[in-house]
């Protein structure tokens, strides 16, 4: 199997106060880098983030080696991320989608879910009570996850529909789940973050 590694990076960071989580500092350089790198290093061939309110910025900070998907249509929700990365992965029978704003994210982690991964499922890890990211899809159940999307849901309600395909991997020891969505959440990336800076 190919595997493609899908980092949705679009959103304009509105709940942070207009900020792209992708170039947040993280260990000394943007944040995307982390999740790029934990993708590749954990078993994915190719990288491809997806990009929109902070296009050209967020483009830049990506490696030569990283596929970049522009979303005209960020605005509408992840769903439109969602068919562009998938859109841009067409060639991998795999796909591993993740969220940018995920700091926790390491290639163990990724390479457990990617190994744990059986054809005919989706392989959903759970941390605790909570499910996370990275997600991995056959091509075409992600094809088939990007077109039921709507707004700004991502593959949820792909993933409700087929429950019984689902196969939830507790990944609780490898990473903390936690996500960047609020200034109090920019702690997580450094203790000293300044959250008006």
């Amino acid at each position: 199997m190919t595997v493609a590694g899908i980092v949705l990076a679009a959103g304009d960071g509105s709940r942070l106060g207009g900020r792209a989580k992708a170039l947040l500092p993280h260990r000394g350089r943007p944040l995307l880098h982390t999740v790029a790198d934990a993708l590749r290093e954990g078993g994915c061939d190719e990288v491809v983030v997806v990009v929109g309110a902070y296009g050209d910025e967020v483009a830049a900070e990506c490696d030569p080696n990283i596929t970049v998907a522009r979303n005209p249509l960020w605005a509408e929700g992840m769903s439109t991320s969602l068919r562009a990365g998938v859109g841009a992965s067409a060639g991998h029978s795999t796909v591993a989608l993740t969220v940018v704003d995920f700091p926790g994210i390491t290639a163990e982690l990724v390479r457990t879910v990617l190994s744990a991964h059986q054809p005919g499922t989706v392989t959903l890890p759970v941390f605790g009570d909570r499910p996370g990211h990275p997600v991995v899809f056959d091509r075409a159940d992600a094809v088939a996850a990007a077109a039921q999307a709507t707004g700004d849901e991502g593959a949820r309600s792909f993933l409700a529909r087929n429950c019984d395909r689902v196969r939830r991997l507790d990944c609780s020891s490898l990473a903390d789940a936690a996500d960047i969505d609020t200034p109090e959440d920019l702690r997580r990336l450094d203790p000293d973050f300044p959250e008006n800076g």
